[in-house]
């Protein structure tokens, strides 16, 4: 009998911890009263949201929230100092990231446990090295360092030392090596080399090479935007006789994909993204502005949508990748700037007129909750910026955080569970770090 009353009450222990409701609103008030911890630079990893965050006593560290409890994860910098980390990356199971920590400057550290390790002092103390674009490639770290000698040059960690993988100058001139892609099993990016411009480098994990000097001189192409798809390598880049356009490299071939906006003028292919099998980007072309494309790999771009059709264009932006489908902010000229969506099925269509007129809602701070919703931000006359959802057919706002037309602007968004936590200003603590549950949320607004 005492057994079974014990099992009895453990069972009813245990379930009451699991039914216990997940914490909303503000998580913790990190600086007291109208200052800011100013959460940001939030980062999944092992089932949590890391978070830069700010308080009094600790300056700016990295916290955990695991969704119930947002704590310290790491205090790199002792005492009230700011370490600010950033640049989080996972590598070989390990969170990698920058930090500063005196006397070595900004420098990369590992991850151990509960406490961050130095992972070397490549600025040699006290200059801070600086890494950045933190890539994994095949079984390394690839990053932009400068070891105070030779500039900001490719260096990599194989998970127990660092190196200079090569001093593309030959001097203290930096080639600031940026926008790392992979094509079998090759590094791309692009670095400026004295006399040469900043042109595609490969690393192929032996030796650095330019792999074409595609303008002649000491300007470069300037590539930027690598992007692979399939066995093509994508990318933006400059020539006199072309301006500003779609380039592809298939690993032996360079060529133009396409001269969209025709002679030297620029059609500024950017914001390229991976939608299923296809290529999609914004340009700007003399006939139809800045409007949405898609190619399919190794073919010719064509014009995906026309949201507004004569030379203004419809300025797709902050485009992201929701399965096969773009969600983006577009202006098709009687809304302003509202939610849209294309896919290559569907095509373009305007999913809500969240700022009914010509204003439009701003939509920007996409995030991916499951497989139906994403979360993002929107402004409206009467509640300001605020956050949204949307599952394509149903848009709603799902809070009003700072009552009124001032509006909390939330952004930064990570998950966790069934929360959905953002950097956010409520007009009485500053800006903290708040969380709402998915499953609770009972629409401010629905359209």
């Amino acid at each position: 009998m005492m057994r079974f009353l014990y099992a009895l009450i453990l069972t009813v222990v245990l379930f009451g911890c699991n039914s216990t409701p997940s914490p909303t609103g503000l998580i913790l008030d990190a600086n007291p009263g109208a200052d800011s911890g100013n959460p940001n630079s939030m980062f999944q990893y092992d089932g949590k949201i890391l978070v830069q965050l700010t308080t009094p006593e600790l300056g700016s560290e990295i916290w955990a929230y695991d969704g119930k409890k947002l704590q310290v994860f790491s205090d790199i910098q002792p005492g009230s100092g700011h370490s600010v980390p950033s640049r989080f990356v996972v590598y070989k199971d390990k969170l990698y990231f920058t930090a500063v920590k005196e006397p070595y400057g900004r420098e990369l550290f590992v991850q151990n446990g509960s406490s961050a390790q130095l992972i070397k002092d490549i600025g040699d103390s006290p200059s801070s090295s600086n890494p950045n674009g933190l890539t994994v490639f095949n079984d390394v770290l690839l990053f932009s360092a400068n070891d105070d000698v030779s500039g900001f040059e490719l260096w990599q960690f194989d998970g127990k030392n660092v190196s200079l993988v090569s001093n593309i100058n030959d001097d203290s001139r930096s080639s600031n090596p940026i926008g790392f892609a992979e094509l079998n099993g090759i590094a791309y990016f692009s670095a400026e080399k004295t006399g040469f411009g900043t042109e595609l480098f490969q690393y192929d994990g032996a030796k650095v090479e330019m792999v074409s000097d595609l303008n002649p001189g000491p300007s470069g192409s300037r590539p930027q935007e690598l992007i692979r798809l399939g066995s093509t390598l994508y990318f933006m880049a400059f020539t006199p006789d072309l301006g500003l356009e779609l380039w592809s490299y298939d690993g032996l071939n360079m060529s133009n994909v396409t001269d969209l906006y025709p002679g030297t003028e620029s059609s500024s292919p950017r914001s390229l993204k991976i939608v299923g099998d296809r290529l999609v980007f914004a340009a700007n072309t003399p006939d139809s502005g800045v409007e949405l494309y898609s190619l399919l790999e190794g073919q010719q771009p064509e014009l995906a949508a026309e949201i507004r059709p004569g030379e203004r264009g419809s300025e797709p932006q902050q485009l992201f990748v929701f399965g096969n489908k773009l969600y983006f902010s577009a202006d098709d000229g009687e809304h302003g700037p509202e939610l849209w969506s294309w896919s290559s099925d569907a095509g373009a269509t305007l999913i809500s007129d969240i700022e009914e007129g010509s204003l439009g809602s701003n939509p920007f701070s996409f995030i991916r909750y499951d497989d139906t919703w994403v979360y993002f931000s929107a402004r409206t006359e009467k509640y300001g910026i605020e956050g949204w959802r949307t599952n394509g057919t149903i848009t709603e706002m799902v809070l009003d955080l700072w009552p009124g037309s001032e509006g909390s602007t939330p952004n930064d968004y990570g998950t966790v569970k069934n929360q959905i936590c953002y950097s956010a200003s409520d007009g009485v603590h500053g800006r903290e770090f708040f969380c709402i549950t998915h499953d609770d949320i009972k629409p401010v607004v629905s359209r």
